[in-house]
């Protein structure tokens, strides 16, 4: 079967080979998974551990914030045999050396480092896809996890997850594409995915209109985000009561199709007098995924809010919580989760808060634009503050911004770009790897969102080569 851009069948078979060199491995001998922390890693991670255990081995999952030379030297110097890295290892194979006399197997979607052959490697990138956009680390996963065990066809709600976690919606109206459009296929024809058009916002399908946009964070909604009254006079002022006769919140179950169509066309203007593009504007309104097996009020019954809660766990290093949600747990965990919920709302609001108001953390300049987290932002949290930025002043959609937080000596650097820039030759994770070696660090990443890690500053001069770098990468950027 033949994908836009690669070979599905090439990429199934690989997926077949890795299953079967899993399944060779000696019962008896524990298995280590190492995961990324954000809703792709702990998904991805997650559905091989479920297939491990469908299959009699003992896995132990592990979570790391990254695949660095210190980490990879912790996991040579356990007993561990069998290693599966998840939404990791592809960037980093120059690295495993050290791991000589253990059996490794990949299942990732970064852009993978060449010269380094491994047939237990099972990323798209190898078959002519794309793993910013076609599949995650999520369904690579999947794909082997259903080669060990047809089983396993259920953990595809695990493998959307993962690709929604790292926005790879990016089909019209926020669907998915690619493989993953084919692994939302088979699910809905399952019965385990239901499809529909409605506000992509959080909580959709489970909260309180209002909550809806009070909650959401990612797009950040100018105004709306975080503050609740201005939610309800918003909705109010549409002409719609927010509360039920009783005083509680209405939820979006309660509005007819013409109320429903009110809230979306005053969205939209509202968003464009914020100073939104048309186009981002209208991107509130998209394809919804959904859990049907999931109860209505719950916020794991949105996919995309699902990938969202997970993500929480693991930016607010609660991994434990995030891999219990993912292998099914729907009682403690789900009660804590909601918990976590809260906290990581309110971590989100308060670190926007600090950017819209520090000027001097913010750089604009002419190809790139950069926030100076510094010691402030937790370098779990830079990458979604990055990402929200374009959607909030003085940042443009024109050029990649960069962040940088302070962690344990070192500066981690989160990048993002967008689609546009992309079409214009925009590769981060190529610029991330290459800039970051060049100062004595390491990184990588997907073209539109990476990585890096450099030592504490070097921060300006890093700027500077990313600068020059953009300005012969992307069309359009000029120093």
């Amino acid at each position: 079967m033949t994908l836009a851009g690669g070979s599905f069948s090439e990429l199934d078979e690989r997926a077949r080979t890795v299953a079967e060199g899993i399944l060779s491995m000696p019962k008896e001998d524990p298995v280590l998974v190492v995961s990324h922390l954000d809703a792709d890693g702990l998904s991805s991670g997650s559905i091989i551990t479920c297939a491990l255990l469908g299959a009699g081995f003992a896995p132990h999952q592990r979570v790391v914030k990254q695949l660095d030379p210190d980490t990879i030297k912790e996991v040579a110097s356990t007993a561990y045999r069998n290693v599966i890295f998840t939404d990791m290892g592809s960037g980093q194979k120059s690295m495993m050396g050290v791991l000589e006399g253990k059996s490794i197997f990949i299942m990732d979607h970064h852009q993978p480092e060449q010269g380094y052959p491994n047939p237990n490697e099972m990323n798209a990138h190898l078959f002519g896809f794309d793993g910013s956009n076609d599949i995650s680390a999520s369904g690579t996963s999947f794909l082997v996890a259903r080669k060990m065990s047809e089983s396993n066809s259920s953990l595809a709600q695990l493998a959307l997850v993962g690709a929604l976690g790292d926005l790879q919606d990016k089909g019209e109206r926020g669907t998915l594409i690619g493989i993953n459009a084919k692994i939302a296929e088979d699910a809905e024809k399952a019965g385990a995915l239901i499809v529909k058009k409605g506000l992509k916002l959080y909580g959709f399908e489970s909260r309180p209109l209002v909550k809806c946009l009070e909650y959401t964070m990612d797009p950040y909604l100018p105004g709306l985000s975080g503050d609740e009254g201005a939610c309800f006079k918003l909705i109010k002022n549409l002409g719609i009561d927010p509360r039920r006769p009783d005083g509680t919140w209405k939820p979006i179950s309660d509005l007819s199709k013409d109320d429903l169509k009110v809230v979306i066309s005053g969205m939209i203007k509202y968003l464009i007098s914020q100073g939104l593009s048309s186009r981002d504007a209208e991107s509130i309104v998209g394809v919804i995924y959904a859990f049907p097996n999931e109860s209505p009020d719950s916020p794991l019954r949105d996919a995309r809010e699902f990938a969202s809660s997970i993500n929480a766990c693991g930016r607010l290093g609660k991994y434990g919580l995030g891999i219990a949600i993912c292998m099914g747990d729907r009682d403690r965990a789900l009660a804590e989760m909601k918990s976590t919920l809260a906290d990581y709302r309110k971590t989100i609001s308060r670190h926007l808060g600090w950017l819209e108001k520090t000027k001097e953390a913010v750089k604009i300049l002419p190809g790139l634009q950069v926030i100076y987290g510094g010691s402030t932002v937790d370098d779990k949290i830079i990458g979604t503050l990055v990402s929200i930025a374009f959607s909030i002043k003085p940042f443009t959609n024109d050029k990649p911004i960069i962040g940088f937080s302070n962690v344990s000596g070192v500066v981690k650097v989160s990048g993002r770009g967008t689609v546009d820039l992309v079409r214009r030759g925009l590769n981060l994770g190529v610029l991330m790897k290459e800039t970051s070696e060049k100062l004595g660090g390491a990184g990588g990443g997907h073209n539109i969102a990476a990585g890096a890690q450099i030592p504490a500053g070097k921060e300006e001069e890093f700027i500077s080569l990313a600068e020059s770098a953009l300005a012969k990468m992307v069309t359009g950027v000029k120093l």
